[in-house]
């Protein structure tokens, strides 16, 4: 494991889950690292069920990499935190950011902004902004329109987007304890979170091209799109159907408080 700052205090990991990315991850960490306070963040990478040399060259930035055979977003995600976790106590919430390019450093501004403003999920928007639009295919929009829609219908809170780059306070995602490890981990995320009655808010960001290499979700076939797309949304009711009750305050203590509110966590 490799890390910067070891003796410092950051309180905000950027966690990278990459899959095959030996192309694109390179740059993205070049661009990351290069406005980032290290002071203030730490970078984990989650490299899940890759096949090139995407670890080995995260490895050569100061960063930390954890790797897994499982092949699956939430899989990247839950290893790069496990990881950073461990070396990293002080972190107080974590960033979801893109291995291919497709984040915008840019934007972890507005989600630190909403951070400290007192919301615990911070989800990043695309699909209101027409600039996007030119970066994502017309069925990852209208999917992602979709998907945000039937959050809405299983939580009672509107969403515009199932947008992955994010900001997750770290006791919230303790207290989802996600267990959806491919396409479901950011649905669950949202409705989890929702159900929680955690504090959340929206900010728009931007969506960029993948700098190079094959879109594992957007950018592939409305027949693909479609089966992805019931595969979340199967995802979304399971977690809707775990998280029964409702908490008025998010910060549980204990599995136990959840078990009081009928959180099915088994």
């Amino acid at each position: 494991m490799a890390g910067f700052g070891q003796s410092g205090a950051p309180r905000i990991g950027v966690i990278i889950p990459a899959c095959d990315e030996e192309m694109c991850i390179a740059p993205v960490l070049e661009e990351l690292l290069g406005s980032i306070d290290p002071a203030t963040h730490v970078i984990a990478v989650g490299v899940n069920g890759s096949t090139d040399r995407t670890a080995e060259i995260a490895r050569s930035y100061p960063v930390v990499v954890s790797e897994t055979e499982d092949r699956g977003y939430g899989f990247g995600c839950q290893h790069a935190i496990d990881s950073l976790t461990q070396g990293y106590p002080s972190v107080q919430a974590y960033v979801f950011y893109a291995a291919d390019g497709a984040s915008d450093p840019a934007d972890l501004r507005a989600f630190l902004t909403a951070y400290d403003e007192g919301y615990a999920m911070v989800i990043g928007t695309r699909t209101g902004t027409r600039t996007n639009w030119a970066a994502m295919s017309l069925s990852h929009v209208i999917a992602n329109v979709g998907l945000g829609l039937w959050c809405a219908i299983l939580t009672g809170r509107w969403f515009s987007d199932l947008g992955p780059h994010r900001l997750i306070d770290r006791l919230l995602f303790e207290a989802i304890a996600p267990r959806e490890m491919t396409f479901g981990w950011t649905i669950e995320a949202q409705i989890a979170a929702a159900r929680l009655a955690a504090p959340i808010r929206e900010v728009p960001v931007r969506e960029r091209e993948r700098i190079a290499g094959e879109q594992k979700v957007s950018g592939v076939t409305w027949r693909r799109t479609f089966d992805i797309g019931c595969r979340i949304l199967a995802a979304g009711w399971r977690t809707r159907r775990r998280w029964r009750g409702r908490l008025q305050h998010w910060a549980v203590e204990s599995p136990a408080e959840l078990d009081a509110i009928g959180a099915d966590r088994s």
